[in-house]
């Protein structure tokens, strides 16, 4: 009995210990363990969002901002029948269809999201659907600068363009509330306290002018349009400054619905796609020969006559062919043969070090998600032909933002600037984070920039760019018409093409630049043709919005309009250099169609004041272009310069000329010129010369 007692006793205890020793642990080890389960029951955490920073132009004007809305989620419904219902009102407000949101709600029944930051609410909801309040990025200006904007998703993180590259500047610090909730965890207002109160995201301005993008935006539409090409992009700069004033991406998208457009048509392509420059890039070997003395303005360069051979028995052609070209007229003319002897002479290494000193195989730096530095290759894996063919734009790969960054060089007298797009943050409390310009590097002397703006400023007044004129001011430019390489081939299509036009004013001291290039067009692909005058278009309207703009002198201020287009000209049977010299004297320009050495073919585009001349090297037999106007009978004078005198005699008796000769050998003159059109019996003068 006493063993039985003390056994009880002794359980007893240890029981008793035991229940001590948990007390214990409970009241002191663990007590902020339970107390924390027990504040988790009864006191709930909220998140309290910062509000985005707005994203502001240059001028103030709103581009971004953020608004209140609704976002509704389903809790709890089992009938398929509300479900149904509840599909059809809210697939409007989803982007979905009402069939996918009906699966999507079949699927989970117990919570998915129905719509997410709906502006106009629905009202009148049956139970089980829930609502919170979000705040959603609204764009005011719809689709302008969309490439440049970019977007946020549901959540408020930036995706793309501005809103990525100052995603943490924008998004702000997000803050914390806490609260006591009753037994079916419904929030007790009366018993909060906010543990950290949210930081705001900062306002930023961009360098952009929303009036010059609208501009640029729809100009290049137009010009896009006009030529049923693919895609546009246009830029407009302070040179002195870096600043991006408009950079516009044809087609454009909506970013406040971006989910309805394309990949590709989102992403900003004059900093992300790259493309061979063509004739914009012969400016960065005429600034390598002049920066070395090795060439000066009225230089003479024979043009071979429009074609040379280079390595490889590749023949170098030019559109425009000539003969001896001082430097200056090689850029005029954008000759390819001058500038591939131009670059003979500068030689591999200081061609390649000047084309990294303008920037081109490097990224520029500006704050442009998605930027690509191009791509420039070292001169130990160029080829034979490289040389020439890398000084006339070809066998390298740049963006559009790189070739304005290097003529912005030129503009300003020899520096590259860093392209910039942020301006400046603005906090609540007034203070601002001010960016600031950057220069890089001074890439040329102020002598060499004077002398390429001057050469540049020729090629505007009357070489390739006419068409980029504005009168009253001097414009420097230069046109570039590139081949694109075929798509998982070797070689070029030639159908594809990406001409491109990009000029500053005024010369005397540049203070916009632009740049224009147009993704494959159609009929025609000159960059005279449909890239200079987006340009024109573009700058003037800026011009206009100034309210007292600067008028600066230019000597084309009084010229004469162009001479209208002209049907009646006659080319077959004339020589290359005959017709093209007979259509340089009537203002049009032309394009070669087929090589050759003679004109065998003709279209001409009154609309575009345009001939598009066919050419072939085998003999071919002159026609006697005779026609009836207003009873008398009319001809054109052919070219017979270069003939034997014998070969010039015979030919021109047998269409019913007089002939006058003078000298003998080759015909080296005659008179009248290549492509008149005379009577019958008209006396024509020929000068002979035996060759030496």
């Amino acid at each position: 009995m006493n063993n039985r007692l003390r056994i009880i006793a002794f359980f007893g205890m240890g029981f008793a210990l035991l229940l001590a020793f948990r007390l214990v642990s409970l009241q002191v080890w663990s007590v902020e363990t339970y107390a924390d389960q027990a504040r988790s029951q009864h006191v709930k955490k909220r998140v309290l969002l910062a509000e985005r920073g707005r994203i502001f132009d240059r001028r103030g004007r709103v581009l971004a901002t953020s608004l209140e809305s609704q976002s509704f989620f389903l809790n709890q419904i089992s009938d398929r029948d509300s479900l149904r219902a509840l599909a059809v009102r809210f697939s409007q407000q989803s982007g979905h269809d009402e069939a996918s949101l009906l699966e999507k709600v079949d699927r989970s029944r117990s919570f998915v999201w129905l719509a997410r930051q709906v502006i106009d609410a629905p009202t009148g909801l049956p139970e089980g659907i829930g609502r919170i309040v979000e705040m959603r990025r609204n764009y005011p200006m719809g689709a302008l600068a969309g490439q440049v904007l970019g977007y946020t998703d549901t959540d408020g993180q930036g995706i793309e363009g501005i809103e990525r590259a100052f995603d943490p500047i924008l998004r702000g610090e997000p803050g914390e509330l806490s609260a006591r909730v009753d037994a079916r965890g419904q929030m007790l207002s009366t018993l909060g306290a906010v543990r950290q109160m949210p930081k705001n995201g900062d306002d930023i301005t961009l360098t952009i002018d929303a009036d010059y993008q609208a501009i640029a935006e729809e100009e290049l539409l137009k010009g896009m349009q006009k030529f049923n090409a693919k895609s546009g992009i246009a830029i407009v700069m302070e040179p002195h400054t870096g600043e991006i004033l408009a950079l516009a991406n044809a087609p454009f998208y909506d970013p406040n619905d971006f989910s309805k457009s394309e990949l590709w048509i989102r992403r900003n392509r004059a900093a992300t796609d790259q493309f061979e420059p063509g004739s914009t890039f012969k400016v960065v070997a005429f600034a390598a020969a002049l920066e070395a003395g090795l060439v000066e303005p009225e230089d003479k360069i024979f043009c071979e006559n429009g074609r040379m051979r280079i390595a490889g028995g590749k023949i170098l052609r030019d559109s425009h062919p000539e003969g001896w070209l001082t430097v200056r007229e090689v850029m005029e003319e954008s000759s390819n043969i001058g500038t591939a002897k131009i670059a003979r002479k500068v030689k591999k290494g200081p061609l390649y070090r000047q084309m990294r000193l303008f920037g081109f195989g490097a990224k520029t730096g500006a704050d442009l998600p998605g930027e690509v530095g191009g791509q420039l290759r070292h001169p130990d894996k160029w080829s034979a032909r490289s040389l020439e063919t890398l000084s006339i734009g070809q066998e390298i790969a740049v963006t559009a933002l790189q070739v304005a960054a290097a003529y912005s060089a030129i503009a300003n007298g020899g520096r590259l600037m860093k392209p910039r797009i942020f301006l400046r943050a603005s906090r609540k409390d007034s203070t601002t984070d001010e960016g600031s310009p950057r220069p890089i590097r001074r890439v040329i002397s102020l002598e060499t920039a004077r002398t390429l703006t001057s050469f540049l400023e020729g090629v505007v007044s009357h070489g390739t760019g006419k068409n980029a004129r504005i009168s009253g001011y001097r414009v420097a430019g230069k046109t570039g018409t590139a081949q694109q390489v075929k798509e998982g081939q070797p070689g070029y299509d030639p159908n594809r093409y990406v001409p491109s036009f990009v000029g500053f004013l005024p010369v005397e001291r540049p203070e916009l630049l632009c740049l224009v290039a147009i993704d494959s067009p159609k009929r025609i692909h000159w960059a005279s043709l449909v890239a200079a005058p987006v340009f024109s278009s573009i700058i003037k309207r800026i011009l206009s919005l100034r309210q007292t703009p600067l008028r600066h002198s230019a000597p084309l201020i009084e010229e004469q309009p162009p001479p209208p287009p002209r049907a009646d000209i006659h080319l077959v049977g004339l020589s290359r250099k005959a017709a093209t010299d007979a259509l340089k004297r009537l203002g049009m320009t032309y394009q070669i169609a087929s090589e050759g050495d003679r004109v065998v073919g003709q279209h001409i585009d009154i609309e575009e004041n345009n001939v598009s001349l066919f050419l072939a090297s085998a003999p071919i037999t002159i026609p006697d272009h005779r026609t009836e106007t207003k009873g008398s009978e009319s001809l054109y004078m052919p070219d017979v310069r270069g003939a034997p005198v014998r070969q010039a005699v015979a030919q021109l008796t047998q269409l019913g000329f007089q002939i006058k000769i003078s000298g003998s050998g080759r015909v080296i003159a005659q008179s009248p010129e290549p492509g008149v059109a005379v009577k019958p019996g008209t006396v024509c003068t020929v000068e002979c010369k035996r060759e030496s």
